[in-house]
C-alpha cells in the first residue's frame, strides 16, 4: 500500500523472462530446465565445457559449427526457422553436419570461396553448380 492507495507490481521474474523467446540461448535453458539438468551434465552431454554452455545460454556467444549437431539432437529440433531460401538452406544443411564452410566446399566439391558466397547470398549458383548444390542438400558427398 502506498499512501493510503493499494499498489500492484506485475514484473515477470528474472527466470521467467530468460525462459522466453526463441533465441539459441533460451532454447538450450529452457530446454536444460525443462529436463532438471545442471549446466554441467548438459555440456558433458554436448561435448563442450560448462562455461561456453553458459555463454551461449546467454546468447552471449555463438557455438563453434561443429557443436550443432549435438545441439540439435539435445534439443531435439534445429535451433533456427526453417530455411526457405537457398543460403539459408546451405548454412543450415552445413551446421546439420557440424561443417566449416572451407569442408562444405569440399564435401560439395567447390571452391571455398564459391560456397561461402552462395550461403552469404552474395552470388547466384551457375547452371553448372545446380548438381554439387543438390547433392550437398540431399546430405550425400560430391567426391
Amino acid at each position: 500500500m502506498l499512501a493510503g492507495i493499494p499498489v500492484t507490481l506485475r514484473a515477470k521474474k528474472p527466470e521467467v523472462r530468460a525462459l522466453e523467446g526463441d533465441t539459441l540461448g533460451t532454447q538450450l535453458r529452457r530446454r536444460r530446465r525443462n529436463l532438471n539438468l545442471r549446466r554441467i551434465d548438459v555440456a558433458l552431454l554436448l561435448g563442450c565445457d560448462e562455461k561456453s554452455l553458459m555463454w551461449w545460454e546467454r546468447d552471449m556467444r555463438e557455438p563453434l559449427v561443429s557443436f550443432y549437431p549435438a545441439i540439435i539432437l539435445f534439443l531435439e529440433r534445429e535451433p533456427w526457422p526453417e530455411a526457405m531460401t537457398l543460403p539459408e538452406q546451405l548454412k543450415a544443411e552445413r551446421r546439420r553436419r557440424g561443417l566449416t564452410i572451407e569442408d562444405a566446399a569440399r564435401v560439395a566439391g567447390v571452391d571455398e570461396g564459391t560456397y561461402g558466397r552462395w550461403e552469404s547470398g552474395a552470388w547466384k549458383p551457375q547452371p553448372q553448380s545446380i548438381k554439387p548444390i543438390e547433392t550437398f542438400l540431399s546430405g550425400a558427398s560430391t567426391s
